[in-house]
């Protein structure tokens, strides 16, 4: 089957996070023998130098064509109809470029509200299928921003099919919106993380990890932990993975508890570092406030991690009773008694087993089938409809 994805752009060494869900699925079709291309249009403001124009590259049997060009907020005397109209003519660009090299598609795919817009433009005009993945948070909100959500009443009726991360992302956009082709398929688990036995004696150890922004709920975990301290096993810690503007923030408060000897803001880390510290802890915990998936939380699973989680969207297609703890979103009696129960019962939790279901469930040949199959069958009912 031959893909095109349309992305909001590719992950570099400068930015790896950059578009991660989209380039780890196309190689996972890819595995598969699917022929896949990805196309993206970058117009952002870069801290490195990059030359503007086509570029072309072949990654992991991915065929990527990215057309960078000059940041569009350095256009701010053009009116945003016209930014769009251009921005549309710059992707119209870089799909005449792959489909002159790559051929026609069999079907196209688009990550994001606002690059399925383009998947229609030229599903219509080539007669291709469209299908849609949606992960944005912005549409799990209670209250969807009004303009967004006018977009997203006239683009997501127009896919041959739509896809959302989590049941609670669905749930919302039918909830807004009149669309009924919704099925859901949830991000996928990255193959670093793995399963390996951890016998070694060591203190109690708490993991959490994300960008450290107040929705996360750090702290709220380090009230949590601060108050129950003196229940948890002698040597106990948490370590806490990312950056972001609360860094100041967090450690004051750690410093104020005088907890600096358990509590340790790690930092940004490599993906490997992370499998590492997730493989040596005991639990992982994050009380976020919204996901519309949660990566972060079946990466622990892949581990072996037994998880806490809030819920807050996401989650609750995650947690079952055999993994985790799935507690009300910014409940902090809730937070402590999990903490507490899953200390006290370590041993309740089988490690190897929680790796084993989160890779029958998420591992990325699972999830690259599971797309497979709504490939093909969208492609059959569009050519039935023809």
């Amino acid at each position: 089957m031959k893909i095109f994805v349309i992305a909001r752009g590719y992950p570099s060494d400068q930015e790896p996070t950059w578009g991660c869900f989209e380039k780890d699925q196309a190689e996972a079709l890819a595995k598969l023998g699917h022929l896949v291309t990805y196309l993206s249009v970058d117009t952002r403001f870069r801290k490195h130098r990059r030359s503007l124009g086509m570029k072309h590259n072949i990654i992991n049997k991915v065929s990527i064509y990215i057309l960078e060009f000059i940041p569009f907020a350095v256009l701010f005397f053009v009116p945003k109809r016209l930014k769009e109209i251009f921005y549309t003519y710059l992707y119209f660009r870089v799909f005449k470029q792959a489909i002159k090299q790559e051929g026609c598609p069999d079907v196209l795919y688009a990550h994001y509200l606002g690059y399925m817009k383009y998947a229609i433009l030229f599903g219509k005009k080539y007669n291709i299928p469209t299908i849609g993945l949606e992960h944005w948070s912005k549409l799990a909100a209670k209250q969807i921003q009004p303009d967004m959500l006018s977009l997203a009443r006239q683009i997501y009726p127009q896919l041959n099919q739509l896809i959302t991360v989590s049941s609670f992302l669905k749930n919302n956009i039918k909830k807004n919106i009149d669309v009924n082709n919704i099925q859901v398929v949830p991000n996928l688990l990255g193959e670093e993380f793995t399963y390996r036995s951890n016998n070694t004696n060591h203190s109690f150890t708490i993991v959490s990890a994300g960008r450290l922004v107040s929705s996360k709920g750090f702290d709220l975990l380090i009230d949590a932990v601060h108050q129950i301290q003196t229940l948890l096993p002698n040597e106990w810690k948490l370590l806490i993975i990312g950056g972001g503007e609360m860094k100041a923030t967090l450690q004051e408060q750690i410093n104020t508890l005088h907890l600096q000897e358990h509590i340790q803001l790690v930092g940004p880390q490599t993906k490997a570092e992370i499998v590492r510290l997730f493989q040596q802890s005991d639990l992982f915990a994050l009380p976020s406030q919204l996901e519309t998936f949660g990566v972060v939380y079946i990466e622990a699973l892949a581990c072996g991690l037994p998880i806490i989680a809030t819920d807050c969207g996401g989650p609750s297609d995650i947690i079952t009773k055999e993994n985790g703890i799935l507690i009300p979103n910014e409940d902090m009696e809730a937070l402590k008694e999990a903490i507490l129960h899953i200390s006290n019962n370590l041993n309740d939790y089988n490690r190897e087993a929680i790796a084993k279901d989160c890779q029958a469930r998420f591992a990325s040949d699972v999830i690259a089938k599971r797309l497979t199959t709504i490939f093909v069958e969208t492609i059959k009912t569009h050519k039935e409809q023809e």
